[in-house]
Parts: structure tokens; sequence; C-alpha cells
């Protein structure tokens, strides 16, 4: 009697344990079903994505009750049946794992606002029973979670979220937070996977960050879709038919028309071999299934990001080779100025170009000089302000021997050496009253006399003004000639500063870096990503020139073959940088460095919320991280979304 009863209470135990295992995927089929016949669901893009959480589940459900009821495995234990199986099988198993969390997270981030309460309940169980299993997998099944950046995850952890924070926290805070105007522009990525659950979810993330996806089945089709279309970033899986993932990236590598094209490889091969040759084989990266949508998005970035500095390095310097002045026209404010510049610098008119100091003023100038009719003649540059009221006469209409005391010699003035030429007048607008009496006669008579000569001379030239200064509101307030004010220019062209033309900036800096290292005969190894992203914030007051300085700068202090680094730019930047919230103070000795990034996220959140008023799913999207992810750091840190929009 005794064995009788303790038979039945032990294989009790047995199923219990199975059941208790069997619970997450039952719960995720369950509230899936409730979600697809609830009426309050009305919105169609919902029940897509609803299907297919329903019918991974329906397949995970069927693929474990299929392991666990094999003949070898039905007196086992479930953990003891999970923990002893081959990498293939639990790949099969988290793939639709995988899936689900992955569509779950879309629809959750994306209707939140618009669902009932008891609905994003729901959906909220089902992407929690599916991590919950996820994570028995992680440790049950001895399975290693993904390394990147060489920061082996295979830690102890019960939560998974703990681990993927882990892995965050590990990556450069430049490319984790990042507002939507850092994020490199409307891409074409090739998702390249035999597995239609992948491809499905890389799909719909990716298109949900405004990317432009091209699906392949296989290795061969790959091959074929990179030869035809243009293709920005390709993520590739390895094990697939007709053409595995190393012969493609063979393919790739070996053809220099699409041997740019930056690969990341998305793997649940975790065999270090496999690692070290695609990276030899030039992978830009190699992400581990099932793979962190957060951190993938982080790595595509920086790839885009990349190959777009890469191409925009050599489409200014073929400019370069063509044009014997350089004029960086990226942003729609500077290309409006170049049409008009185009459009002017064959008509014989006199020009104004009004601007800040620094804007670039003498370099627009020459260009319009150079594509004129007069290129082959003197182009003679005058800053107005420079040339001491005593001399000015005498600058401007020459003097013969003996004019004047010390007059050893005759010279010419500018008027005469620009003869058929351009002149380019700087600062116009200081130009002192007395003389602009004689510079207007000499405009409009077109001729002059050198002082101690009665002899008049005729000149032929065009006028390119500059000012910073506003002459409209110098000839109201009498400190300018109007007569002289309609005369110098029929057009006039208002050039921007850098701070409204940013488009410019990274353009201007590369081309800065590809003169300055011929000048200074330094190879360095390009811009630190972190330095390019800073220079787009910051507001630069002394414009172009300054920002030619602070390249100057950089390369002297870079060592040979070096990145350009954040830390070496000059005082002015930096103080800024540190006064920044978004920046870790390097004085701040007392703080370890999880104190630090616990400090950098909490300033990150309270900004997003600031930036979004409170509103939680735009704020976790400028962040780039999920909804869930958000909602669980502002419970960690104790953060009242609705108390940091407030005021500013």
């Amino acid at each position: 009697m005794t064995r009788s009863t303790n038979k039945p209470a032990k294989s009790q135990s047995r199923n219990l344990s199975k059941n208790k295992l069997r619970a997450p995927i039952q719960a995720i089929v369950k509230y899936s079903k409730k979600l697809l016949n609830d009426d309050h669901l009305s919105r169609k893009e919902i029940k897509p994505d609803l299907n297919k959480i329903n019918a991974l589940g329906e397949q995970l459900l069927e693929l474990f009750d299929n392991i666990i009821t094999t003949g070898e495995n039905r007196g086992k234990r479930a953990d003891d049946i999970l923990g002893g199986l081959n990498a293939q099988t639990v790949h099969e198993l988290r793939t639709p794992l995988n899936g689900i969390i992955g569509f779950s997270e879309i629809l959750i981030e994306d209707f939140e606002d618009e669902m009932p309460e008891k609905s994003v309940t729901d959906f909220q169980k089902i992407l929690s029973s599916a991590k919950d299993f996820l994570s028995f997998l992680d440790n049950i099944g001895k399975h290693k979670p993904a390394t990147i950046n060489g920061l082996d995850l295979s830690s102890d952890a019960s939560n998974r979220d703990e681990m993927i924070e882990a892995t965050m926290d590990s990556m450069p805070q430049s490319e984790l937070f990042q507002s939507s105007s850092d994020l490199p522009k409307k891409s074409s990525i090739l998702v390249a996977d035999d597995n239609e659950v992948n491809r499905d979810l890389l799909s719909s993330q990716l298109g949900r960050q405004g990317h432009d996806i091209t699906l392949a089945t296989n290795g061969r089709e790959a091959i074929e879709i990179i030869e035809r279309e243009p293709i920005d970033l390709i993520l590739l899986d390895i094990m697939m038919p007709e053409m595995n993932g190393f012969q493609v990236l063979e393919h790739i590598s070996s053809n220099p028309k699409i041997g740019d094209i930056p690969v990341i490889v998305i793997s649940a091969l975790d065999k270090i071999d496999s690692v070290v040759k695609c990276v030899q084989m030039g992978a830009e990266d190699y992400l581990l299934k099932p793979f962190n949508p957060v951190l993938l998005n982080a790595r595509i970035n920086t790839c885009l990001e990349k190959k777009r500095l890469k191409e925009l390095s050599e489409s200014l310097e073929l400019q370069n080779l063509k044009e014997d002045v350089q004029l960086i026209a990226e942003s729609k404010e500077m290309r409006n100025v170049l049409n008009t510049v185009n459009t002017v610098s064959r008509n014989p008119v006199n020009i104004l170009l009004r601007g800040n100091s620094g804007t670039g003023k003498e370099v627009l100038a020459r260009m319009i000089h150079n594509r004129s009719d007069r290129k082959n003649m003197p182009f003679v540059a005058v800053n107005c302000a420079s040339i001491p009221e005593n001399l000015m006469e005498s600058e401007f209409f020459g003097y013969e021997k003996g004019a004047f005391t010390g007059a050893d010699s005759s010279r010419g003035g500018y008027f005469e050496e620009a003869n058929g030429g351009t002149l380019f007048l700087d600062e116009i607008g200081d130009m002192p009253m007395f003389i602009q009496p004689k510079f207007m006669r000499a405009i409009q008579e077109e001729e002059g006399r050198r002082l101690g000569s009665n002899k008049s001379i005729t000149y032929d030239f065009r006028i390119i003004s500059a000012t910073n200064k506003d002459l409209h509101k110098e000839v109201a307030d009498g400190n300018f000639r109007k007569d002289l004010f309609y005369r110098i220019f029929s057009v006039e062209i208002p050039i921007p500063p850098l701070t409204e033309r940013r488009e410019d900036i990274v353009p201007l800096a590369l081309f800065f870096l590809k003169k300055v290292s011929k000048r200074f005969g330094k190879d360095v190894a390009g811009f630190a990503p972190e330095t390019l992203r800073f220079f787009e914030q910051y507001n630069w007051p002394g414009n172009v020139r300054q920002l030619l300085h602070e390249v100057e700068r950089l390369v002297a202090f870079t060592p040979e073959g070096k990145e350009i680094l954040l830390k070496h730019c000059s005082q002015e930047l930096l103080d800024l940088k540190k006064s920044s919230s978004l920046s870790c103070d390097d004085d701040q000795s007392t703080l370890t460095l999880p104190e630090r990034i616990k400090e950098l996220e909490i300033n990150c959140i309270k900004h997003a919320l600031q930036q979004t008023k409170g509103k939680k799913l735009p704020a976790s999207k400028l962040l780039g991280i999920t909804r869930v992810g958000l909602d669980n750091k502002i419970k960690r840190y104790g953060i009242n979304p609705t108390s940091h929009f407030k005021g500013s």
C-alpha cells in the first residue's frame, strides 16, 4: 500500500513540473485567442500581428509537447529533458519565442494608448509569459545569450531584461541615446534568412524605423538582389540553403562593386570560430539569435552612419578635384544660396553678400568670380575695416611718387589692380563716411585719379561686397550713404549661419579634415562618431571659420593613425559638453561607473519626457527603447513622468 501511494505521488510530481513549464506557453495561446475575439480591438493593423502571435504560440506548444512526450523522454522531468537538448532543438524553441516577444512589443508600443486597459494587460501577460519561458531556456537549457562588443551575457541573471540592460550599459552611450534627428536617414536594408518568422519580425521592426526592407529566403537569392538593387546594409543569416552566409560574405568581399555594403550577421551559430571567420571576411558585427531589437537598431544605425560618412568623404574629395573653390551645400539653405550664385555669376551685376563673420562670404565671392566671364582676370580682396582712415584714399586710388611724405615711388590702387576683374569689398559696412562720396564717384564715372596726379584712369571691375551689418539700418542711422548703398549692389544674397544649416556641419568637418591632413602631412583615422554628433549639436558662434580652426586643432592633437576623439576638442567646446545634461562630468570622481550610468539614464529619460510632454510612447521611441523598458526604468528610478515637462 505504501508503494501504491508513493508511486502516483512521484508521477504527479513529474506531471506538475511539466505542467508548470507548459503553463507560460498555454498562457500565450490563451490570451492571444482571447484578444483575437476582443471586439474592442478595432484597429485593422492589430489583427495581422496578433494572428502571428497566436500561430507562433500554437507552434511552440506543439513543439514543446512533441519533445516532452517522445518515448525516450516520457519518464524524465521536463527540466532534465530540455536541459539535455542539442543547440538546434533549442534554436527551434527560441525562434517562435523571439517572434512572439517581438510582435507583442510592437503592438504594445504602437497601440497601447488606443487599446482598452484590459487588452493592454492581456498583451503584457503574453509578453511576460514568453519572457518567462525564454528565461528558462537561458538558464536550464544552458544556452548563452548574445555576445555584444565582446561582453558575454551568459550570467546567472534570472531576468532577461537585466541581461539586456547589462549589454546596453556596456555600449557607448552615443549609440544608445540618440535623438531622432541624430539617426541616419531612410535606408534600404536586405534581410537574408531562411526562417519566415525571423524575416517577418525583422521586416516589421525595421519597417517601423522608416527603412525600406527587401527579403531573401536563401543566399543565392540574396546575391541576386544585391547585384540588381541598391542596398545600404545586409542582415545575414549563416545557415541557409543553396548558399550559406559564409559564401555570401565571400562573394561580397571579392566584388568591388558591392564590397562596401556593411553586413551584420545574425545567427544562432555561437561557435567562436564562426564569429572570427565572419569578421575576417568583412562582417561589421555578429549577433546571436534571439537578438534584442534595441541593440540591433543601435548597431544598424552605427553601420549606416559609417557608410554615409565614407560616401560623403569620397564625394567631397571628388568634388574637390573638379572645383577650384569648394562650397559645401548639403543643406536646403545653402543649396538655395548656391542656386542664386549659379544664376548671377555670369550676369555682370554687383552683389552684396550678407552674413555673420565666418560664414564663408569670401569663398562665395571667389566662386562667383571663377564662374563669371572675368575668371581669367584679377580677383582683388580688400578688408575695408582693416585699412586706417588716413590711408584709405591712397590704398584705393593709388598715388604718384612724391604725392606725400614717404611716397618714394608710384603705385596703383586697388581700383587699378582689379581692372578687368572683380573687386571684393569685405566689411563694406565699416567704410568711413569721408571716403564714401569719392568711392561713389569712382564707381559711377568708372574713373579716378591717383593722389598727386591730374591724369584720369579708367576702371572696369565688378564689385562684390560683403558685410555682417544690416546696411538698411546703417543707411537709416546715417552711417552709410544712401546713393552708395544702391550703387554697390543689385543682388543681395543672405548667407545663413552654421546653426541654421546643420546638415552642412559634418560634410564641412570631413572636407576640412582632408585639407588639413594634407597640409599637415598627417594621416589620422577620421572622426569618432560621438565627435561628429557633438559637432552637429554645438552652436558654432564663429561659424565655418571656427569649425575649420577646431579641425586644425584636432588633427594636431590626434596621434598618427588614430581616431579624432571628443576629449581633444578646445576648452570652449568641452565646457559646453560638461554643462550638457547628456554628458558625464569627468571631475565627478565620487561617482562609480554604475552610478554615472544611472545618472545618465535618469537625465536621458527626463529629457525625453520633457520633449514629449510626459507621453511615454513617443519618449520611448526617442530613447530607442521599448515602452515596456521605459516603464521598468521609470519605476526603478522613481521618476514621475508628468513632472518633467512643466515650465521650460
